[in-house]
């Protein structure tokens, strides 16, 4: 994630040329995050028709797992290269164990991807408040301004 240059050494015209930047990353960062969510919702689908079947079945094995909980964040940090998603693997010939592995490493890339869309939004509302504040009086946006434009109060 890349931090914002200096605010008050821009002008007016590069500082709206920063906002439409950050809001084209932003938009590439949301398109993957939805394809992401289609594949991760593609993959649990089929994890559970599989487990419908074996029920309907009769042989389906109740496999504890140690726990279930997942961490509210279970990215790594690193955002992820802007490369083309490969395609999903031919469901009628992966196991149950990679298919799971495979909605885990989409889930883990979504954290991270999220992650880094929460930070652009925070950095889309700094400049615009810098904008808005210069429109209305030649103020600039200082430390003590974050907490209200980020959401926090005073």
């Amino acid at each position: 994630m890349e931090t914002l240059p200096d605010l008050l050494s821009l002008s007016d015209d590069e500082l709206s040329t920063l906002l439409e930047q950050l809001g084209e990353r932003e938009d590439a960062v949301s398109r993957r995050r939805r394809v992401l969510h289609g594949r991760i919702d593609i993959l649990r689908a089929e994890r559970t028709a599989r487990l419908k079947a074996r029920v309907s079945a009769g042989n389906f094995e109740v496999r504890t797992p140690a726990s279930f909980d997942r961490p509210i964040y279970a990215g790594t940090g690193d955002v992820p290269v802007e490369d083309e998603l490969q395609p999903l693997p031919d469901l009628a010939t992966v196991d149950d164990d990679t298919l799971w592995a495979e909605v885990r490493r989409l889930e883990q890339e979504e954290d991270d991807i999220s992650l880094n869309r929460r930070v652009m939004h925070a950095q889309i509302d700094i400049v615009r408040a810098e904008r808005t504040k210069r429109s209305r009086g030649g103020e600039h946006v200082d430390a003590g301004d974050l907490g209200s434009i980020l959401g926090g109060g005073q």
